[in-house]
């Protein structure tokens, strides 16, 4: 037995998530399947990326992730699978891994090719039912990676998730606003910590990084680590996107040192 998370746009309307799991259950059926979420923006690959990479790490190891976020489908865009020390992902490689790669320190990649693991009949524009769902199912039954296709060492990475240090700053992306409209960057705790630390975002900078939304008076924006230690910009009970102008993309810029205090 073994688990097979899904991270799609598909979508709950139609029967696209349905017949996916059947392809996968009909070839191993005694997984677990687990939905993380089906209602990623239609072709939104840096939407995608981020709920992925929010998820994956509370698996047991040894999970198979199936991710289709594939707006190239049935194009010359590479199938791969990656492999990291707990987990291994299966997808398109169009930058829905991008995160996968910037917080392993350690992963190994192959491109997806032998037919002899697809469905018999592969629908050009459905490679999540007839490509990656099967792929996904016969990992879980013992199939080695390697068997899978040549190894990949260049995947496709979205410049989103790029992070630049220099001196005493280091430079980031807001990559999710959140359904509270919180500001969710790819800086993690580890990197920055608490002290002597000053924040921009946008027009606005936040002489330190508070440990709850509740820190401030209720209105006020703030910039904190949320609940996977990635620092965000949050208004305590209102919208920081909408009230500060903040939006996927936008830079946010860490100074620290006592000289910022």
């Amino acid at each position: 037995m073994g688990v097979i998370t899904l991270t799609t746009d598909f979508g709950l309307r139609d029967g696209y998530v349905a017949a996916m799991k059947g392809a996968i259950l009909a070839i191993a059926p005694d997984v677990s399947l687990v939905d993380v979420s089906h209602q990623v923006p239609p072709q939104d690959v840096a939407s995608g990326a981020y709920i992925l990479s929010r998820a994956y790490r509370y698996f047991p190891v040894g999970t198979v992730h199936l991710a289709v976020v594939d707006p190239g489908v049935g194009s010359a865009r590479r199938a791969i699978e990656v492999e990291t020390a707990d987990h291994r992902f299966v997808g398109p490689d169009n930058g829905l891994f991008s995160a996968v790669f910037q917080q392993e320190s350690t992963w190994n990649a192959v491109e997806i090719r032998d037919a002899g693991y697809f469905r018999s009949e592969v629908s050009p524009t459905f490679h999540g039912r007839d490509v990656f769902g099967p792929v996904a199912a016969h990992l879980c039954n013992g199939v080695p990676p390697a068997e899978l296709g040549p190894p990949v060492a260049d995947p496709v990475r979205l410049n989103l998730w790029t992070v630049q240090e220099c001196d005493n700053t280091v430079v980031g992306r807001i990559v999710h606003v959140d359904r509270f409209g919180n500001a969710i960057s790819n800086l993690g705790k580890r990197r920055l910590g608490y002290e002597d630390v000053r924040v921009h975002a946008g027009e606005f900078k936040f002489d330190r990084i508070c440990r709850t939304y509740a820190d401030v008076p209720e209105g006020r924006a703030l910039a904190l680590y949320g609940s996977d230690n990635a620092l965000e910009i949050a208004i305590n009970g209102g919208n920081a996107a909408r009230n500060l102008g903040l939006k996927r993309g936008d830079r946010i810029t860490v100074d620290f040192g006592p000289e910022y205090a």
